[in-house]
């Protein structure tokens, strides 16, 4: 529960932001290149207690239409609990919208690449982008994924670079 709690406010932070600080579009036909990390404490139905969880997801996205970007997922994770470390690797499409300058939402996909044969992984999150400067922006996010008989509720941080970024769009 303090997760959540904690989301919240994160999430409520970043909309508050979002008007204080100049916020920039993205144009259709821009790259973008980076990735996120982040953690997370995971409830596994039948299992007492929680895993503990770290994200890393490298991504690349082009930009179909002004603020509307698809692409790839790598996402490497490590899960933690009672002393075992499990750990396994993903690839999968996401698409991300803008919703209002500079806050954003992302729906993927993940297949397992490891020998773990478990089935997909679902995720979404909710994030802002800072932007630094013309093309590289750094970006919280609060995450959810479910598959696998677990879910995960966590905080997240990336950083994007835009390449042909069109900044003008304001």
């Amino acid at each position: 529960m303090k997760m959540f709690t904690k989301s919240i406010i994160a999430i409520f932070a970043f909309v508050c932001f979002a008007q204080a600080i100049s916020a920039q579009t993205v144009g259709k036909g821009a790259w973008m290149l980076g990735g996120s990390a982040g953690f997370s404490s995971t409830k596994v139905k039948g299992l007492d207690g929680s895993l503990t969880a770290i994200l890393i997801d490298p991504t690349i996205g082009y930009f179909i239409a002004n603020d509307l970007a698809i692409g790839t997922e790598l996402s490497f994770f490590s899960l933690s609990s009672g002393g075992e470390t499990n750990t396994s690797t993903g690839l999968g499409p996401f698409v991300r919208y803008y919703v209002t300058n500079p806050i954003f939402i992302q729906a993927h996909v993940s297949l397992d690449l490891s020998d773990n044969g478990q089935d997909p992984t679902y995720g979404a999150s909710v994030g802002y982008s800072w932007f630094l400067n013309n093309g590289v922006a750094i970006e919280p996010a609060v995450f959810f994924n479910t598959g696998n008989s677990t879910t995960e509720f966590g905080l997240s941080i990336g950083i994007q670079a835009f390449v042909n970024h069109d900044h003008g769009m304001e």
